[in-house]
């Protein structure tokens, strides 16, 4: 029998905490009520806490540090913020910490029960903490390749790379460059029967990519057609970087891989189905390259099954204070810089301005800006050059906002009126 979940309601106006008592327990939660920060920490070291509804101004402390806590002592909380007011510090810190929704008072009874599905909604997702960060180890002291999910598009996509890395199935990955394809295919290899194989990745616009091809993956394949057994070989997960750029012959090569069974797909002879997990990546229209002839169609239906479409920063705007969030640490630990320190170089234009520029080069672009700021310890003009860079994208809607409402209007709003 699935376990009631248990909601702990922090709020010190005490007709406002019955007021979202008496919403939830008509949903059936068992519901306790604090009146300060230093109560609500009592239930929270004492009791199993699902949900946490607090106020961001406490008579003895804030909300967020609260929410802090919480969340060490309750790794897959999922928390709610009450104000009577709405800051852009504030909902920064909020979404940072992965806050589920954020509601202004006064508000009515539908606004509670919508801020309580988004957070059991949340708490289901157990294997997505306040926002998906998928390391990857990297060898060396470099930056440790990461997804960043709060959106729910990535969090999509992230599910759907988890649960293809068990098929037998090629997976195209699609999206622009810098939106983090090469990590997404790491992910879809450490998630599958294939992970403690060989891990070849291919860039295919590179011009020496022709003969890495022919060594190591139709390599692979002489090998595999002398053994007599699939098991006998080593199963390998073979990334095809801008498979676009592949040139013919080895697309040719490619297809026959796949037609022999020699690649993992659902119509491939059984005793050899295992040998060579496929993934590939682009960030062109596959389609339209097929249509222009400038890509083999037989090749294109084999690949695109089921593909996976990485959206732009733009489309997901949730996650780029999360995101940079997670560039500045691992930036700190790659230059030995002070966390704190790094991110008191953001003045607040620049997080505005974060939110409002539309980042043509994705995650890139912003690894490249944050790295400039902190080398030059200068935000504002960082952020100018963003915002005279800004217009001349075009095509782009920008959003801006009154600090009110619930988090997903706050964050529409935090970015500019659409234009």
């Amino acid at each position: 029998m699935k376990c009631q979940e248990t909601v702990l309601i922090i709020e010190a106006e005490a007709s406002v905490g019955r007021f979202i008592k008496d919403a939830l327990e008509t949903e059936g939660k068992k519901v306790l009520l604090a009146s300060t920060a230093q109560q609500g920490l009592q239930y929270l070291q004492s009791l199993r806490i699902d949900i946490i509804f607090t106020e961001l101004k406490l008579p003895d402390g804030d909300g967020l540090t609260v929410i802090r806590t919480a969340q060490q002592v309750h790794p897959n909380i999922a928390s709610v913020v009450i104000t009577g007011f709405g800051t852009l510090e504030s909902a920064i810190e909020a979404m940072r910490l992965g806050v589920c929704d954020y509601i202004t008072k006064p508000f009515s009874r539908p606004q509670v029960t919508k801020a309580l599905h988004s957070a059991i909604n949340l708490t289901k997702l157990s294997t997505f903490p306040k926002w998906e960060n998928v390391s990857l180890p990297d060898s060396g002291k470099s930056i440790n390749r990461t997804l960043v999910a709060k959106s729910s598009t990535m969090r999509e996509v992230i599910a759907q790379g988890k649960k293809f890395s068990q098929m037998d199935i090629p997976v195209l990955i699609q999206g622009e460059n810098g939106v983090g394809k090469k990590t997404l295919a790491r992910l879809i290899h450490r998630h599958s029967p294939f992970s403690d194989g060989p891990y070849i990745h291919i860039n295919c616009a590179i011009i020496e990519s022709t003969e890495r091809f022919n060594k190591q993956g139709v390599g692979i394949l002489n090998r595999l057609l002398q053994t007599d057994s699939v098991e006998n070989a080593q199963k390998t997960t073979l990334f095809l970087e801008d498979i676009d750029q592949l040139p013919r012959l080895e697309q040719r090569q490619l297809l026959m891989m796949l037609k022999e069974g020699l690649v993992r797909a659902p119509w491939a002879p059984l005793s050899k189905v295992n040998a060579i997990r496929l993934i590939t990546s682009t960030a062109i229209d596959l389609k339209s390259a097929v249509l222009q002839d400038e890509f083999h169609r037989s090749l294109y239906d084999n690949l695109n099954i089921l593909p996976i479409l990485v959206p732009p920063l733009r489309e997901r705007r949730e996650d780029i204070i999360p995101l940079t969030i997670q560039i500045l640490e691992q930036l700190c630990q790659v230059w030995n810089c002070n966390f704190a320190e790094c991110r008191g170089r953001i003045s607040k234009e620049m997080w505005e301005m974060l939110y409002e520029y539309s980042w043509p080069g994705n995650v890139h672009e912003l690894t490249s800006v944050l790295s400039r700021v902190l080398l030059t310890g200068d935000s504002a003009e960082a952020a100018k050059l963003l915002k005279q860079a800004n217009p001349m994208i075009q095509n782009e809607e920008m959003i801006s906002v009154p600090f009110i409402g619930d988090l997903k209007q706050m964050e529409r709003h935090m970015v500019s009126e659409v234009v």
